[in-house]
């Protein structure tokens, strides 16, 4: 929840609709275990300028229940 709401609060949050999965809320990202942004911006700069626009799918590593997402390439989630 925390890196979805960084994401609204810098305004780079992105939906692509090219794509089933979609997360318009943070409901729904974590539901779908995943969120898209778009832009790639310095969150200390105060003008939030956009240095690079390249789409970028966030992925969870666990489920809303707690196990481990299908796609977590590794076997078990480090702490």
């Amino acid at each position: 929840p925390h890196a979805y709401q960084a994401a609204v609060d810098l305004g780079v949050l992105y939906v692509n609709p090219r794509f089933k999965r979609r997360a318009y809320t943070e409901t729904e990202a974590i539901d779908q275990c995943m969120f898209r942004i778009i832009d790639v911006v310095d969150p200390l700069d105060e003008t939030k300028e956009v240095i690079l626009r390249l789409e970028h799918e966030v992925r969870a590593v666990v489920t809303r229940d707690g196990k481990k997402y299908k796609s977590y390439p590794l076997f078990e989630i480090q702490v």
